[in-house]
């Protein structure tokens, strides 16, 4: 990596690479750090996203990477340059004159910003999830840059890499999380030498600078540093809703008492797909390392229906599968991470109710309401439940969202509208915890699946969730605590097709 001759190239240059030797060939003089993988990452993701052109930008003043400076660099008796480079990425083939003329802006793939360390060059990056996994991608935010005066957006997930002294995976696991928060409008902008400041070294006996790393406490205490307090979890002990139609709890393999709760508990699953539903990260500790989870989706394996998750690893790259998260080695490099341990979601402060805690009491009042329908009702949607529950193909999904996120994404859904008239006139916290009734074999055929949902304030109390409204074939509940304007439907004679999920990503 060449930091002695950084300040030296020009301002702004744009390139049109098409070999694989010319494009490691435009970013040559970025390479030779003691971790390379990252950035090379990255380079694919663009280029599997269909990336013709590259411009890059010298001298940039990124916020994230001056802040680091401040903090560390500039105290080291090497000198170091202050400034960054921005990489832009573009799926058409555009010179300099027709970007500064404004061409790019629907062609644009996102960016990475260089930091001038040896230990660890990518500062920041957002990029178009690249195609092999883009149907996964659950969390992505759009960000906007600034280039040649034209303003440019990519929707994607931020990825940072560890610069191994400030910051360590769990640092840069952290500010993943958070900068896609502060994309999202939760909380306000912090910066990577803020994130690393925040941490309450009196909780670790290793000293803070250089890093050695994070604890799990640390890490919780820094979430509630950066107003976002974290769910919490330790595999083998996950919570799980213990619904009576659920198989039982995995249990530690009998006769063998040390094996890591990471190679059995499955419940995994479950619990991060509640998070990724609702379009929040989730960081996984592991004994010796820290990475995001970024989305998910279901395939079929030996004739079963399997989980693939997304990860993003600091010092691996961004979009990589998770091929099976009781076995995590790396389908493409082998490498084995080992056992995951904990798990941390920061998450908005007033989304305190449990998951699992409004999956059990809206699974129950749903399955309840649909089969006293199924009962005392006629109609085809009555029919359907019928189907549903003697089949064995009722299942749930549970998500969090912003209230009027839920009600403005309402006429996508085809969802009836009757149930969405009620829904936009009710008063509802900011946050809600949904709880859908999903037909499972529609959902398997990727076909419109929501056969009706409960809807719980996400300030309620674990030990009393409360339901604020739920609905299933065409009858609606609405409870006395919750102000609406509208009566809602209680006859249940419409008939009801099912509608789309209102949760990030298909079901």
């Amino acid at each position: 990596m060449d930091i002695d001759n950084w300040d030296d190239p020009p301002l702004l240059r744009a390139q049109q690479p098409t070999t694989d030797a010319q494009w490691t060939e435009a970013i040559r003089c970025y390479l030779g750090s003691i971790n390379d993988q990252p950035l090379e990452r990255c380079l694919a993701v663009a280029r599997e996203a269909g990336a013709c052109t590259l411009v890059i930008e010298t001298e940039y003043i990124d916020a994230d990477y001056r802040s680091e400076y401040g903090s560390y660099f500039a105290h080291q008796f090497r000198h170091r340059p202050d400034t960054a480079h921005r990489l832009h990425f573009f799926s058409e083939r555009l010179d300099l004159d027709e970007i500064w003329r404004g061409a790019g802006s629907s062609s644009y793939l996102g960016y990475v910003v260089l930091r001038p360390c040896e230990t660890g060059p990518v500062s920041r990056a957002v990029l178009r999830p690249p195609p092999s996994v883009a149907d996964a991608v659950r969390t992505a935010v759009s960000d906007k840059v600034n280039l040649c005066g034209q303003d440019l957006v990519v929707t994607g997930v931020p990825f940072s890499q560890q610069d191994a002294q400030l910051g360590s995976c769990a640092h840069a696991s952290a500010w993943m999380c958070h900068y896609a928060a502060a994309l999202r409008g939760d909380v306000a902008r912090r910066t990577t030498g803020h994130i690393a400041e925040g941490v309450d070294s009196k909780l670790s006996a290793l000293r803070p600078i250089p890093t050695r790393g994070l604890t799990a406490l640390q890490l919780s205490e820094l979430f509630r540093y950066l107003e976002l307090p974290a769910h919490y979890y330790e595999v083998g002990s996950l919570p799980s809703p213990r619904l009576p139609w659920q198989r039982p709890d995995p249990q530690r393999p009998s006769g063998n008492n040390s094996a890591p709760p990471g190679t059995w508990d499955d419940r995994i699953v479950p619990v991060v797909c509640r998070f990724l539903n609702s379009g929040l990260p989730v960081l996984v500790g592991t004994h010796d390392h820290a990475f995001i989870l970024c989305g998910y989706r279901r395939t079929t394996r030996n004739g079963a229906q399997w989980i693939e998750f997304v990860r993003h690893d600091d010092q691996r790259g961004p979009y990589l599968r998770v091929d099976n998260v009781l076995r995590d080695v790396d389908p493409v490099s082998g490498n084995d991470y080992g056992p995951w341990s904990t798990i941390h979601i920061p998450a908005p402060e007033k989304l305190w109710l449990a998951p699992e805690q409004a999956e059990r009491e809206g699974g129950l009042g749903l399955h309840s309401l649909a089969t006293w329908l199924s009962n005392n009702l006629t109609g085809e949607s009555q029919n359907r439940l019928r189907e549903v529950l003697a089949g064995d193909r009722f299942s749930l999904r549970t998500y969090a969202a912003r209230s009027n996120r839920f009600k403005s994404e309402l006429p996508t859904r085809m969802i009836p509208d009757d149930v969405a008239v009620a829904y936009r006139h009710m008063s509802l916290p900011r946050y809600v915890w949904v709880v859908e009734a999903v037909d499972r074999d529609l959902r398997d055929r990727a076909q419109p699946c929501v056969l009706g949902e409960a809807l719980y304030d996400a300030t309620s109390s674990d030990y009393r969730p409360e339901m604020l409204t739920a609905h299933i074939a065409g009858t609606m509940l609405i409870a006395p605590s919750v102000r609406s304007m509208f009566a809602s439907p209680v006859n249940g004679q419409t008939q009801v097709q099912p509608y789309e999920s209102g949760g990030v990503g298909p079901d």
